[in-house]
């Protein structure tokens, strides 16, 4: 009997020193928990939504930009146990497993849809040209079966975005939100302003450039701050090799370091990112699959362009980094898609409704390049007896005056109230 009783003095204290948690704290709204990284916060938004942050310094404060509606916090319930610590909603449960420190989510009939890598949460000291910051992260477990959706506006082409790289950054033809939705049934805001990487790859490969350029001069349609003008543009190749460890599917990622008219990545002789646009942003991803060994990779590029490749295997995760933050912050959703935007719709304010005459067909273009060419396009759609709601000038209605200055140029817009109300 007393050795029973110390295997389970010995099991217990073990246990004990093992724990990540150090003590907690229940509110109205929230739990507050001290971590050995810091401050961590479980705070339930909605039935189905709940927010966690982990701060170093519990005084941090960061203007809400998103999270705009006043909503009334819902009710919960705190269980403590030895090993685990639950906070329980309506429609999501949150468990802190005491010993890892990760987090995980069930739905209210106990299935698990989301959880977070041990061992992967990062926040720590970090700096963005000399102004101190914080380096947030958090990997989540991704079942090999799952779809992910969302991320905003990109050119890259992927639907499904289990495994690829992103860079989020905001960028003309590019709008980057910060919010997945899985075909798990839930939905993922990473809650940072700033850059986030989205399943970063940190293996870079060394590039050399070539003496030559790849392609010839050509002549092509520029912006300046004149509007748009015919300038020589001249592209350059890069070459270099990598090694992988393992046979399997890799993410490639092309980082140009400012926009670009091309996006071309050869490896082993086969293109694995191939676009060609006026309007490219910096960056861009791709799956490859690759044997174990060496491989050989060329980068075509605008000659101004300083690109960088680098790669990572991909694995069961899904992974946010942000270089520039104040604390790891980000919200979880359970359930459908509807269910799921509704709630993110309560918690950042609905949308206004367009007036009526908006939802027909609008007509848009780079750009139209005077008010008779607006006129003459809105003629033409209604001798074909095409249906036309809206045509969009877009930019460079201003000439000379100095870029985005509101104020037709009288030249190419001559008399804007008569041609407007033409137009009507």
């Amino acid at each position: 009997m007393r050795q029973i009783c110390t295997l389970i003095f010995i099991f217990t204290t073990v246990l004990i020193q093992a724990q990540t948690v150090k003590g907690f704290k229940q509110y109205a709204d929230k739990v507050v928990i001290t971590m050995p990284e810091g401050i961590l916060s479980i705070q339930p938004l909605t039935d189905n939504s709940v927010r966690i942050r982990l701060s170093a310094n519990p005084e941090v404060n960061v203007p809400e930009l998103v999270l705009t509606s006043k909503v009334p916090s819902p009710g919960f319930k705190v269980s403590d146990s030895p090993s685990k610590l639950e906070v329980k909603g309506k429609k999501i449960i949150v468990r802190l497993d005491k010993q890892s420190g990760a987090l995980s989510f069930e739905d209210n009939s106990g299935n698990i849809f989301l959880s977070e890598k041990a061992g992967t949460r990062i926040l720590k000291p970090g700096s963005v040209r000399g102004e101190p910051c914080y380096i947030a992260g958090q990997s989540f477990e991704s079942p090999d079966d799952e779809y992910i959706f969302g991320l905003g506006q990109f050119q890259d082409g992927h639907y499904n975005l289990r495994g690829v790289s992103r860079r989020l950054t905001q960028v003309n033809s590019q709008i980057s939100i910060p919010f997945i939705y899985s075909g798990k049934g839930y939905g993922l805001l990473w809650h940072q302003y700033g850059l986030t990487d989205f399943n970063p790859a940190d293996n870079f490969v060394p590039l050399e450039k070539q003496e030559q350029p790849a392609v010839k001069t050509q002549a092509a349609d520029v912006t300046t701050t004149a509007g748009t003008q015919r300038r020589a543009q001249s592209q350059s190749t890069y070459t270099g090799k990598f090694s992988v460890p393992e046979d399997g599917e890799y993410s490639v990622f092309l980082d140009l370091g400012d926009m670009g008219n091309r996006h071309y990545v050869v490896i082993d002789g086969n293109a694995c990112i191939d676009q060609t646009n006026m309007w490219l942003p910096p960056t861009a991803g791709a799956l490859v699959e690759l044997k174990a060994g060496e491989h050989q990779v060329q980068v075509v590029c605008k000659a101004d362009n300083t690109p960088k490749i680098s790669w990572k295997l991909k694995d069961d995760l899904t992974t946010f980094r942000s270089p520039h933050a104040k604390l790891l912050d980000y919200i979880v959703f359970a359930g459908s898609a509807d269910e799921v935007i509704a709630s993110y719709r309560n918690l950042s304010g609905n949308v206004p409704m367009f007036p009526l005459w908006a939802y027909g067909f609008w007509q848009c273009r780079e750009r139209y390049t005077s008010g008779s060419h607006l006129v003459e396009t809105v003629k033409e759609f209604r001798k074909r007896n095409l249906p036309l709601d809206v045509i969009v000038q877009d930019w460079q209605y201003w000439g000379n005056r100095g870029w985005g200055v509101p104020q037709f140029d009288e030249t190419n817009y001559a008399n804007p109230e008569g041609f407007i109300k033409e137009i009507h």
